[in-house]
């Protein structure tokens, strides 16, 4: 049951927030608020008996923090470097009327960053890499699924920026970083290594944003 339960939950929930950010058009506020509540309250309010362990970064070791640190340089070096390569290949006129319907302007870029950095990486680790892998337990659908279901969110909402090549290089890339993200946890039982490579992808994404919005 908890398998099953497993695999509908985030499609029901990510199919809600998909529907929300790109079906309803509505501003960058009300789409971070409907994804709080389904990758956090919803999830909170459905898991709190477990105590969730994942949470518990004092438990994570250093081994597993230094090696994290590494991988997301690295994931953060390749983020922008495939962009240079790739950026012709990219709408990006597309994708900065994509970002002033959403209210995602340079003035408020920075706010909107910090979110990005610090709030909304750890929501998503919460939800993909910490309530996901714990409904599935110790079977190896926790190394397929979660990381297919983070893929599956963003490659929908990269869906009008992108040739379907890309597409297709953009999933096998998020498909493989879950992996790498799920795998680093795999030691501590703690979400704190991937949120760390979290970051540091994060960082790369936002300096291209720097560059889209204020040098394109």
């Amino acid at each position: 049951m908890r398998k099953v339960f497993g695999s509908v939950f985030p499609i029901v929930s990510i199919f809600l927030l998909l529907w929300i950010e790109q079906g309803m058009h509505v501003s960058y506020i009300w789409k971070t608020g409907a994804k709080a509540v389904l990758f956090l309250v919803v999830p909170f309010l459905l898991f709190r008996a477990t105590r969730f362990a994942f949470l518990r970064f004092r438990e994570t070791d250093g081994r597993s923090i230094l090696i994290a640190i590494g991988i997301g340089f690295t994931i953060m070096l390749a983020i922008i470097g495939t962009f240079l390569f790739l950026k012709t290949n990219i709408d990006l006129d597309a994708l900065i009327r994509d970002l002033t319907l959403s209210g995602i302007t340079p003035s408020v870029f920075p706010f909107i960053a910090l979110y990005i950095l610090f709030g909304n990486s750890m929501m998503e680790e919460f939800f993909f890499r910490g309530i996901l892998p714990d409904l599935f337990g110790g079977t190896r659908l926790r190394f397929i699924l979660p990381p297919l279901f983070f893929a599956i969110y963003h490659i929908a909402i990269f869906l009008p920026w992108f040739s379907p090549p890309i597409l297709a290089l953009a999933v096998a890339g998020l498909w493989a970083g879950g992996l790498i993200f799920q795998w680093a946890n795999e030691k501590s039982k703690t979400i704190l290594p991937s949120w760390i490579i979290h970051l540091f992808a994060d960082f790369g994404i936002l300096i291209i944003g720097v560059y889209i919005l204020y040098f394109y």
